[in-house]
């Protein structure tokens, strides 16, 4: 398993720059994909499916990205994305196991592994937590509106749960963790003003910092 902090290397070094990122990896012909496109980023919080439904009918053919977990169960992903590189190859089986969908998936890491279609090595900065992670990939791939849901960004349960963990921040309380987490999220946005104009929450703590749909 790998889980990185936020990047740091130098723009010079890249092999790309675009809406306020560089990196590397064989990603190049991902940029601008999505350009005046909407996306939703489907995380693992309680209440994501509702969420993504919700979301599905208030916007135009979104793009849908899954991150982690949730990937397993829904029946429609056109991105999925994980810092969990070698994880991600474990929810794929598992995916192609329940899911009879033939439309194309496309998954995306941050390391090398044959399940993985593009690689964000060295992604600038990064986003520590992989929901976070997805909605900078469909930014740079070019969205318009950036829709998250089962990504309240708060203590709440996973959908697979029965009751939330209290070891993990997402930064929406007030643990050494979620401290980091939210001062990462809230120096980005404040970094990035149209990424942030960009987002919008279905609940929780992201909710209130992005704004609902």
């Amino acid at each position: 398993m790998t889980i990185r902090n936020a990047a740091s290397m130098p723009a010079y070094l890249s092999e790309w720059e675009v809406r306020g990122y560089h990196g590397c990896g064989n990603v190049q012909e991902l940029l601008g994909t999505l350009t005046g496109r909407n996306a939703i980023i489907c995380g693992n919080g309680q209440g994501v499916f509702e969420e993504l439904a919700q979301a599905q009918a208030a916007l135009d053919e979104p793009v849908i990205f899954a991150v982690n977990d949730v990937g397993m169960f829904l029946p429609h992903i056109d991105h999925w994305a994980s810092l969990h590189t070698d994880n991600l190859g474990a929810w794929k089986a598992v995916r192609w196991l329940n899911c009879k969908s033939t439309a194309k998936t496309v998954y995306h890491g941050v390391d090398t592994r044959p399940h993985v279609d593009y690689v964000w090595d060295r992604l600038s900065p990064q986003m520590a937590l992989s929901g976070y992670f997805a909605m900078q990939l469909a930014w740079i791939m070019g969205a318009e509106r950036i829709v998250l849901a089962g990504c309240p960004g708060e203590q709440t349960r996973r959908f697979f749960e029965a009751a939330p963990r209290d070891d993990f921040g997402y930064g929406g309380h007030s643990s050494h963790s979620d401290h980091g987490i939210r001062q990462q999220v809230e120096q980005e946005m404040k970094r990035l003003p149209d990424f942030k104009q960009a987002v919008r929450s279905m609940s929780g703590w992201t909710q209130a910092f992005f704004g609902g749909l």
